[in-house]
């Protein structure tokens, strides 16, 4: 029996395979739905439609190809963020400071090491406007310049690359003048820790650390200067006062000395160059010997210039022991027309502390009697 086009329709539209049967006298121009074996039978017009209730039946190749049928999508990978790369470097990191405390093996330590620099990396590769990926690894670099030391022009120059994403940051401009301290690059160190001072007015440690400087380099104007601003920031009375003593010296120091030395240039606004360090990352060797040691970065640590010691700088502190008259230090600025100033800092109370001699490579500070203290004192050379 040939079918109607609207019958022919409405099976394709149900997706069915209609199965013609002969005429029979039975009169059943509609023949109620009943079910057998799990088939669905339909009768209309005296044809059955045969449906499988299973939902697995295979659908006919004209519905397996129709355009509207919906497919599964092919899974598509998602990019990872910054934060994964950044979270994977620091449990590395982690990892290896664990097992350093656990004596743990160099070489296992070194691998922790160097996956953690890897994602790093990475995060700077797929993120480099971001200055975290920068940030991190700068500051596994940094962690390992006390033993590692070739590291040191690596993390300055990814602490740039972090302070020129976020310039507001005054974290990475102090651990830039950190970094430049244990290079020895005075210019730099004062650079950065001028901006520094400028980025965060109201920490105390930046203007000491500051000051400090300045005198060991022999800038008095700009040390006293630097002592006038952290005067009102600091509220303990024993560390005020001996401020407050430091400066009065200076005073008295540049009031002598009409144009004593003073910087020459602005230095937040002259940082030097940095080091030319690839966005690879530099690895540690797995040859490196068991003298590696990770230290974690402290912000608040004092901020000293590598090789600056009483032997070289223009100032200093010293202590005098009780019971001894006199002390000599030594000092490669010493000319035949130094001028050296000293003041007490501590102890010695009502006693006058003097220049018993002085050379070209040394000078004498002492008591005409020892003191049954200590006596701390600071001391200037003024060439």
């Amino acid at each position: 029996m040939d079918l109607t086009p609207d019958q022919q329709q409405q099976f394709e539209n149900l997706g069915l395979n209609p199965i013609q049967i002969p005429q029979t006298k039975t009169k059943a121009n509609l023949v109620p739905l009943f079910s057998i074996s799990g088939l669905t039978l339909i009768s209309l017009s005296g044809l059955l439609l045969l449906k499988n209730r299973d939902s697995n039946t295979t659908l006919p190749a004209s519905i397996q190809n129709s355009p509207s049928k919906i497919s599964n999508p092919t899974p598509t990978q998602v990019p990872k963020s910054i934060q994964h790369y950044l979270l994977a470097s620091q449990q590395n990191f982690s990892q290896a400071l664990s097992l350093q405390a656990s004596k743990t093996s160099s070489n296992e330590v070194i691998n922790y090491l160097n996956e953690s620099i890897l994602a790093s990396t990475q995060a700077i590769k797929d993120f480099p406007d971001d200055y975290r990926g920068y940030e991190q690894r700068g500051r596994i670099y940094q962690s390992l310049i006390d033993s590692q030391p070739q590291f040191l022009d690596a993390a300055i120059s990814d602490y740039q690359q972090a302070q020129k994403r976020n310039s507001t940051s005054a974290e990475f401009t102090r651990q830039l003048a950190s970094l430049y301290a244990k290079k020895g690059d005075l210019n730099s160190t004062l650079s950065y820790l001028s901006a520094t001072v400028s980025l965060e007015p109201t920490k105390a440690q930046n203007f000491y650390d500051l000051a400090k400087l300045q005198q060991q380099a022999g800038l008095l104007p700009d040390a006293l200067n630097t002592y006038n601003r952290l005067l009102p920031l600091i509220s303990d009375a024993t560390q005020k006062s001996q401020i407050e003593t430091e400066k009065s010296a200076l005073e008295k120091l540049v009031a002598q000395n009409p144009q004593p030395k003073s910087s020459p240039t602005n230095y937040s606004n002259s940082p030097s160059p940095k080091p030319n360090i690839t966005t690879d990352g530099n690895l540690l060797q797995a040859s490196t010997d068991s003298g590696l040691i990770i230290a974690a970065p402290e912000t608040s640590k004092d901020i000293t210039l590598k090789n600056q010691s009483e032997s070289n700088s223009l100032s200093g502190t010293t202590t005098l022991p009780s019971g001894q008259k006199q002390i000599t230090i030594n000092n490669s600025q010493l000319t035949s027309t130094s001028q050296i100033y000293v003041t007490i800092l501590s102890g010695g109370k009502n006693q006058s502390l003097e220049i018993l001699s002085k050379s070209t490579e040394s000078f004498t500070v002492g008591f005409q009697t020892p003191l049954p203290e200590d006596v701390s004192f600071k001391w200037w050379i003024v060439n």
